[in-house]
């Protein structure tokens, strides 16, 4: 019978003859599903790929000591080497040593140049010098000794007294001022080779004896040394360049009892030879003094 509404359907029947149910109300607004692997695989990606995407969780790393990193290591300050400094040190203590050894040796090679030869017997120093100079003596002609002349203040007399000093080589040289020619401007002048003397001073011409005995030996012009003294005037034979005729660089070396003489040039204050003192001396020796009478 009509009740004036449109028709309904029938439900279709099962085979078996019973009716299928209806379908749920939600299950007819879904969009029908299909039994497709490759639909399935692109939904899976699709639902992984959202879960990468996703925010990672935030953790308060601040209540946790647990979860803060580790502190990093502070870096490794330079090590400084002791080796510069124990280098340094040594260096110089090497130094240290090595110019006290030079030192001693030095002395030690001195005194062995003093006193290394044979003993020269007198008593104390004529001039009172201390000991780095050899001692010298002062004989008479006779060849006694004389012990109280060949200072400055009581020097030697000129020709009359011989003045020694023993050598390293263990031999004694003798020196003995033989003549004093005091005004020699003329003889001097007479090599023109010569230079004149100086404006305010005039030449002197010294004869020296020199004598070696004993063993080794001794070279006059580089071991003896000859100057004149006055108030005012100091000069000294190396200090001239003046030819002599005999002068005393061409006598050779001395051995065991040789004797030569030469002619040694000297200057002089004008008017100071009242005050003229010959000082001599060997190379090691102490200076002794001579004057005229």
């Amino acid at each position: 019978m009509s009740d004036g509404s449109s028709p309904q359907p029938l439900p279709a029947l099962a085979p078996d003859g019973a009716a299928d149910p209806a379908p749920a109300p939600w299950a007819l607004l879904a969009p029908a599903q299909r039994d497709d692997p490759q639909t399935d695989t692109a939904h899976a990606d699709i639902t992984q790929a959202d879960t990468v995407q996703a925010e990672p969780a935030r953790v308060d790393t601040w209540s946790d000591p647990s979860l803060l990193p580790p502190p990093s290591a502070p870096p490794e300050r330079a090590r400084s080497s002791a080796l510069p400094i124990v280098a340094i040190v040594l260096s110089s203590l090497a130094l240290a040593v090595s110019g006290l050894v030079l030192v001693l040796v030095l002395v030690l090679g001195g005194l062995a140049y003093i006193y290394g030869g044979a003993p020269y017997v007198m008593s104390d120093p004529v001039g009172g010098y201390s000991s780095m100079y050899t001692p010298g003596r002062v004989t008479h002609a006779s060849g006694a000794v004389v012990t109280d002349v060949g200072t400055y203040d009581r020097p030697a007399t000129l020709g009359e007294h011989t003045l020694s000093w023993p050598t390293v080589s263990g031999g004694v040289v003798e020196v003995t001022v033989t003549d004093v020619d005091w005004d020699a401007d003329a003889a001097v002048a007479a090599d023109p080779a010569n230079p004149p003397p100086d404006p305010s001073a005039g030449y002197v011409l010294a004869t020296v004896d020199v004598a070696y005995t004993g063993p080794g030996g001794m070279v006059p012009t580089e071991d003896l040394y000859l100057c004149l003294e006055s108030m005012s005037w100091a000069s000294c034979r190396m200090d001239l360049d003046v030819a002599t005729a005999a002068p005393l660089r061409d006598i050779g070396a001395l051995t065991d009892g040789d004797r030569a003489t030469a002619i040694v040039a000297l200057e002089l204050a004008e008017g100071e030879r009242g005050s003229a003192l010959f000082s001599v001396e060997t190379i090691d020796g102490e200076p002794l003094y001579l004057a005229e009478r």
